[in-house]
């Protein structure tokens, strides 16, 4: 990622501009993950297969629809530090760490896995930009991500409860 993203020196919110660097880079990153595990959410919705279709099906859009709301809130974020958010696809696809999902069908078992190494990928990637946001005294932002916390803590035990019912 090319600096530039904040081409204000003077953060608005008060808080130390290279601290502000650091983060925002750090959330673009997050943002990037949120945009690709949006598709990547739709992907299984649409293409889940076998015994508990449904399960996933339904699951998968309450997912989706939290990504959405939280893509929103981060890229906000960003804006409220006097940066830019990324806005690309292919600026999302540079510096994403998790994966696109090739399209086909995808058993449930195999779906559960992929959102469970997904969410914990996440889970770890929000804990290192909170590590952050409290090195630059930012409370709006940790508030943010303790929202997300919560969020993939909850759904990485979801989903590993269903797998071991998968199991059985």
């Amino acid at each position: 990622m090319h600096n530039g993203y904040c081409p204000n020196q003077n953060c608005p919110c008060g808080l130390d501009p290279e601290k502000v660097e650091t983060l925002v880079e750090c959330l673009n990153i997050y943002l990037a993950n949120l945009n690709v595990l949006f598709i990547k959410l739709h992907n299984i919705h649409w293409n889940v297969i076998g015994v508990g279709f449904f399960d996933i099906h339904v699951k998968t859009e309450e997912l989706y629809d939290f990504v959405a709301d939280q893509l929103d809130k981060v890229a906000e974020r960003i804006k409220a530090l006097g940066c830019y958010p990324l806005a690309s696809m292919e600026d999302y696809l540079e510096v994403a760490t998790i994966s696109e999902l090739p399209s086909g069908n995808i058993s449930t078992p195999c779906a559960a896995k992929i959102i469970v190494e997904d969410f914990c990928s996440m889970l770890s990637l929000v804990r290192k930009i909170d590590s952050v946001a409290k090195e630059t005294l930012d409370e709006c932002t940790i508030g943010l991500l303790v929202e997300a916390i919560c969020f993939f803590e909850k759904y990485i035990w979801f989903f590993s409860a269903y797998l071991s019912k998968c199991k059985n």
